[in-house]
């Protein structure tokens, strides 16, 4: 049977659709206080320009600060140890022994400028769209469970390393996260003396979580403009600890202090399209009789008081995490973290430690995962889930064979060289996600039950306590409809 001729469909060619007519540039939005200080806000203002888009993934709050700590052992302005008024030029300020000893006293946290913001809020019209508390936590927790080697550069702008000029301490933009001296970013205030030190001015610019982290916001669309509300931390040994001494001198501490926040902005990357390309945006989207809605992510923070008692002593406590209550809860992260004292400040408050033994979560009464996270190998592969590293060739993030244990416990005693240059981290994560869905909108329905964790600690001398955070990360919708944003978990 002879086969019957085909004859080949005609090709059909189609001009793909073109990039739409617009222009690109960066604008900074300045806070109304001009001034603020710690524990005060500063408010930034954005407001609903013409035919533009904020490109969030490309934008940064940038800020400076200077702060005023008073206590022990203190970084001083130099005084000329000789003086001659009729030298040319004059003689330099030239400091002693222990003043070079001093300048490397007062470090600033490992989380850098993000240890200076206690929440963000995002609001439209006063209305809260929302809000990040605890947000230096929520970010170093995140850090330390999905950071890399690739990641070190950023890190070392946000952390402030990046302004070591070739010394072995340049590690903290990698895996050491030490802390930064102050004095790496100038001199000290004049007047400054071993009681009471006025950094020098630290400016930061830092990406941020939320909604200001990723979304194409169409300001075009809205009826008023959104503000980003930034609360700033009042305690300054949030953000700044004490080198441990080695030899057998005084003890560098922190008592009370200041700070003393300017120049705050919001620079952004702002699209703005042409009349006939917002045209076409509009007949495309409708968004003048019909919602329009994207996803994105947002984190809750539940907290735990770890005493010393139970640090000390060998113990399973269950403890129920209130509020978290979301249509797509996706992972939590469990971290304790240094509770700062008047006479102890000789570890960084934002960067976060396993310090209990083996632990289970209880989602909506069912356990995980089955069996108890107890070992330091499956703290890591858990939390790999979470951040997605799952793969070999990205092992080398900030959790480290070198510098992460569990059970840990604060400092004590004499300090030893390898103390000043790196700082135990860790973090432990379960994800919740359904698999395949990973990246999508999953997650477990978490709003008609409850969320409990199960710690066992091994009894281990403590002469502090910790407080444990427990970081639930949930899918939102933000919906926009008639000019009023909104976001709906």
């Amino acid at each position: 049977m002879s086969s019957i001729p085909s004859v080949p469909h005609k090709t059909c060619l189609k001009e793909g659709d073109m990039p739409l007519p617009s222009s690109y540039t960066r604008t900074r939005f300045s806070s109304t206080e001009g001034v603020s200080s710690g524990g005060s806000v500063s408010n930034i203002h954005i407001p609903a320009l013409r035919n533009a888009y904020l490109n969030c993934k490309d934008s940064f709050l940038t800020f400076s600060v200077v702060a005023e700590v008073n206590g022990l052992e203190m970084p001083s302005y130099y005084v000329p140890v000789t003086a001659d008024p009729t030298a040319d030029p004059p003689v330099a300020a030239v400091p002693d022994a222990d003043q070079i000893l001093r300048d490397g006293n007062l470090l600033l946290d490992p989380s850098g400028a993000c240890s200076f913001i206690s929440s963000i809020t995002v609001l439209q019209n006063n209305v809260q769209i929302q809000h990040l508390e605890h947000y230096s936590k929520i970010h170093s927790m995140y850090s330390v469970a999905g950071a890399g080697l690739d990641s070190g550069g950023i890190r070392a702008l946000l952390s402030g390393s990046a302004y070591y000029t070739g010394d072995l301490l340049c590690e903290n933009g990698t895996l050491s996260q030490s802390g930064t001296p102050v004095t790496r970013f100038g001199k000290v205030a004049f007047g400054s003396s071993k009681s009471s030190t006025t950094t020098p001015m630290m400016t930061f610019a830092i990406p941020l979580m939320g909604l200001m982290s990723t979304c194409n916001l169409p300001l075009s669309m809205l009826s008023s403009g959104i503000t980003l509300r930034i609360n700033w931390s009042n305690d300054v040994k949030n953000s700044f600890y004490c080198q441990q001494t080695i030899s057998p001198s005084t003890q560098a501490t922190i008592t009370t202090g200041e700070m003393t926040f300017t120049n705050v902005t919001f620079d952004a990357g702002v699209a703005v399209l042409d009349d006939a390309a917002q045209l076409a945006v509009e007949r495309e989207n409708n968004y003048k009789t019909q919602p329009i809605s994207w996803t994105g992510d947002s984190y809750y923070a539940a907290i735990r008081d770890t005493t010393i008692t139970e640090l000390e002593t060998a113990t399973t406590a269950n403890q129920i995490l209130g509020n978290i209550t979301y249509t797509s809860t996706k992972s939590i992260i469990y971290g304790s973290f240094c509770k700062p004292t008047e006479s102890s400040n000789l570890e960084p408050s934002n960067v976060p430690h396993i310090a209990h033994d083996s632990l289970r979560f209880r989602v909506n009464g069912v356990e995980y995962p089955r069996q108890a996270i107890d070992t330091l190998d499956k703290m890591v592969a858990q939390t790999g889930v979470v951040t997605g590293s799952t793969s070999q060739s990205t092992s080398t993030g900030l959790m480290t064979r070198d510098f992460t244990t569990s059970n840990f416990r604060p400092k004590t005693g004499a300090a030893l060289a390898t103390d000043i240059r790196s700082n135990d981290r860790g973090v432990v994560g379960l994800s919740l996600n359904n698999w395949p869905a990973m990246g999508a909108t999953s997650g477990i329905d978490t709003r008609g039950g409850d969320c409990s964790v199960e710690l066992t600690t091994q009894g281990v001398a403590s002469t502090a306590g910790l407080t444990s955070y427990f970081v639930a990360a949930f899918d939102v919708q933000y919906i926009l409809e008639d000019g009023v944003l909104k976001q709906a978990f």
